[in-house]
């Protein structure tokens, strides 16, 4: 049988990695050039394009409206997994419960630029049947990133419920607490490192999203994902890059503080309960 040697997998990693890679210090680079246009090697240099990120407004709008859309489907998204995972995890709905974790994850298995279109499509064919409109709404937005980040917030969330200590519970509700306060006093503060890691990879999903908003969007009203695509579609220049910087800078930062403080890597992999 054919082995491969460690240093080969070395070198291939961090060429892969490099090629991955290579393109955020370029995104960096161009970001401070000087002039308004993309020349090698730069007239001069300027921290000009993220001082004024407020006077690109398309892109600047669509960076309020995706920070905005992402807080409000990643709490939405976690109380949803949290509550699910948690049901399954006490045995609930154990009829329904292997359904049911198939059915969360669901999204998952569909290429996102196809359920975008088939959601565009049939809810584009209801509000004609309904006289009313439906698509362009930042409800139906919302209702789309909540299912895009539904899976990895009930993956997450089913890791931590299932190392909750159903004993503590028990002897909770023996010494008097209601089972709305065992669940708010003691069921949640076991969860608090899976809730906060959950609620992060959510805002990142969301924030990130591309395909579900490129249809789902209203006119005038976009994401950042999407003003920055109408917006290269006319010209390219730093102001562009500094956004591009800025959402990736929001990223890194979310994720290395998941990642230092709630254990994001161990959660996600299922590691560390709690």
């Amino acid at each position: 049988m054919m082995t491969t040697s460690p240093r080969l997998t070395t070198t291939l990693t961090f060429v892969v990695l490099a090629i991955a890679l290579v393109p955020v210090p370029v995104l960096i680079w161009t970001s401070v050039f000087g002039q308004t246009y993309l020349t090698v090697p730069p007239e001069s240099y300027s921290l000009e394009w993220y001082l004024n990120l407020d006077r690109q407004r398309q892109l600047f709008d669509g960076l309020l409206l995706s920070l905005g859309l992402a807080v409000v489907a990643a709490v939405i998204s976690t109380c949803i997994g949290t509550a699910t995972a948690i049901a399954i995890r006490k045995s609930a709905i154990k009829k329904n419960a292997a359904g049911l974790e198939s059915l969360m994850t669901l999204p998952l298995t569909i290429p996102t630029i196809v359920s975008s279109m088939a959601l565009f499509i049939t809810m584009t064919s209801l509000g004609r049947m309904l006289n009313m409109p439906i698509t362009g709404t930042f409800g139906l937005l919302l209702a789309a990133h909540v299912v895009v980040t539904l899976p990895w917030t009930f993956r997450i969330m089913s890791a931590g419920a299932h190392g909750l200590n159903m004993d503590i519970e028990r002897a909770s509700l023996d010494l008097g607490y209601s089972r709305a306060a065992t669940f708010f006093k003691v069921t949640l503060p076991s969860l608090r490192s899976s809730l906060g890691a959950a609620g992060i990879l959510a805002f990142i999903v969301s924030f990130a999203d591309l395909e579900m908003s490129l249809f789902l969007v209203a006119p005038g009203s976009t994401t950042l994902p999407v003003a920055m695509v109408q917006y290269a579609e006319t010209r390219v220049d730093p102001a562009l890059s500094a956004f591009a910087v800025v959402q990736l800078l929001i990223v890194m930062l979310l994720i290395v503080v998941a990642n230092s403080v709630l254990g994001f890597s161990k959660k996600f992999a299922g590691g560390i309960k709690g």
